[in-house]
């Protein structure tokens, strides 16, 4: 509950500001590569900061302050590999990025505490536009679950600005929040393949 309240609260304060939007799906497939945990997930991000503004980074919030899960969890769980993804730059360049497991919330956003992924861009003469799209990738040995639409959530920064968005998909079946590894059963897993 605290956690929807603060997402409110951050949704609320940024509608004042911008009409920015940011929403994410993560889909889940074998990796298929025997160097690699079992399981791919890809998270495309889609965001627009309403401004003029272009995205300084993004966030995928795993567990709140005061959800069940660790930093150490998370660390066992997740792999990260960098760069970790891509999305379209400003003026039509690629803009690599760089994945981070921060156990102690973004600093650079007020009220965003918590266990999360932060995906940087590199800084390498492109960056990413007010508007785009971002294909980002972790890894896991955990098989994927339904996302639990009210604990994982996206958060994008621009300027001294922010907003709060949804995420659809799957995340790695965790016997702690995020997600609820109890439907990580064959049957839900079998879904993916229809």
């Amino acid at each position: 509950m605290l956690f929807v309240s603060l997402l409110m609260m951050g949704a609320a304060a940024t509608a004042v500001a911008s009409d920015c939007s940011i929403s994410g799906s993560i889909t889940a497939a074998p990796s298929g590569d025997a160097m690699l945990p079992t399981w791919q997930y890809t998270l495309v991000v889609d965001w627009n900061t309403g401004s003029n503004y272009a995205l300084s980074h993004l966030d995928l919030l795993l567990d709140p302050v005061g959800g069940t899960c660790s930093c150490s969890d998370f660390a066992a769980a997740l792999m990260l590999v960098n760069p970790a993804g891509v999305s379209d730059g400003d003026g039509g360049c690629t803009v690599n990025y760089n994945a981070y497991l921060e156990c102690n919330g973004d600093p650079s956003i007020p009220g965003v505490d918590g266990i999360l992924l932060k995906f940087e861009p590199l800084e390498q003469g492109c960056e990413p536009g007010p508007t785009g799209t971002a294909t980002l990738v972790f890894y896991s040995n955990l098989g994927p679950v339904p996302v639990d639409e009210e604990i994982l959530s996206l958060v994008d920064k621009y300027a001294l600005q922010h907003c709060f968005g949804n995420l659809t998909g799957f995340f790695p079946g965790m016997a702690c929040n995020p997600v609820d590894d109890q439907g990580s059963a064959w049957g839900s897993v079998h879904g993916l393949y229809r």
